[in-house]
């Protein structure tokens, strides 16, 4: 069972991040081939723009982050906590990732990216509380209590 829970959440976050890659890169194309500065910003440009820049920036490193946590979490097979554990901190990471991309992705273009329905998924909620639990008390996911 504990397999199954671990391939389902790495399926999860390897979805979220892709969709997460696929909206920056839409928010990307619209900045260069649409977008328009801020009047008072001083600039030509919205890709000149120090704030959307920054904005960029975070984005990517989410991006980054995400993506290292996956990789970490799919190579680990040894045991099954750490495994479920580092599955469930790259959920965590992608879902961030995708909810950071969706909403810069409102705040520069004014649109946002539709999603499919997310059925079948576990609350988000409870992946911080067993991770949470687990770093904070020692407790053991209870995917793996028997």
């Amino acid at each position: 069972m504990t397999h199954s829970v671990i391939t389902a959440q790495l399926a999860v976050a390897a979805e979220d991040l892709q969709l997460a890659r696929q909206g920056l890169q839409h928010t990307l194309d619209y900045l260069r081939e649409q977008g328009q500065p801020w009047a008072l910003s001083g600039v030509q440009s919205i890709v000149e723009d120090p704030y959307v820049i920054g904005k960029i920036g975070d984005l990517h490193i989410r991006l980054e982050v995400a993506a290292a946590l996956l990789e970490r979490a799919q190579t680990l097979t040894a045991e099954p906590e750490p495994h479920l554990i580092a599955s469930t901190e790259a959920v965590i990471a992608s879902a961030d990732a995708l909810q950071a991309v969706g909403n810069i992705q409102h705040e520069l273009t004014g649109q946002r990216q539709s999603l499919p329905p997310q059925t079948g998924r576990e609350p988000l909620r409870w992946h911080y509380q067993i991770l949470g639990n687990h770093r904070l008390n020692g407790v053991v996911p209870p995917q793996l209590q028997e």
